[in-house]
């Protein structure tokens, strides 16, 4: 891995290009992300909501019942559970293991 950016760079400073040029990484393969950075947003909203907030008769969100509501309010046209649990893993966001929480528009993060 060293290597490949040493080459990178010498190849860099042979052509002229700028530090930053150099230290840029290549594009990746792959398929574009799935969600929208708002869409996600939405979700991590809901889930540091209350599910009596969304006329849910539960007392705690599971994945399940966050991506049934995330598809009732068309953010997204479909989402799996598990994908929701791995997008809130990602955040570090455990609805499930506290309830309902409340969420700060000014720090942006979930709190008790």
């Amino acid at each position: 891995m060293a290597q490949l950016w040493r080459q990178r760079w010498f190849e860099g400073v042979a052509s002229g290009a700028a530090v930053a040029e150099r230290l840029q990484d290549e594009e990746r393969s792959g398929a574009p992300a799935t969600f929208e950075l708002e869409q996600v947003l939405h979700l991590f909203k809901i889930a540091c909501d209350s599910p009596s907030e969304y006329n849910r008769p539960i007392s705690q969100w599971t994945n399940r019942e966050l991506a049934d509501e995330l598809v009732q309010q068309q953010i997204v046209e479909s989402i799996s559970p598990r994908h929701v649990g791995r997008l809130l893993a990602e955040a570090d966001l455990k609805p499930h293991q506290s309830g309902y929480l409340h969420i700060s528009m000014t720090s942006g993060s979930c709190a008790l």
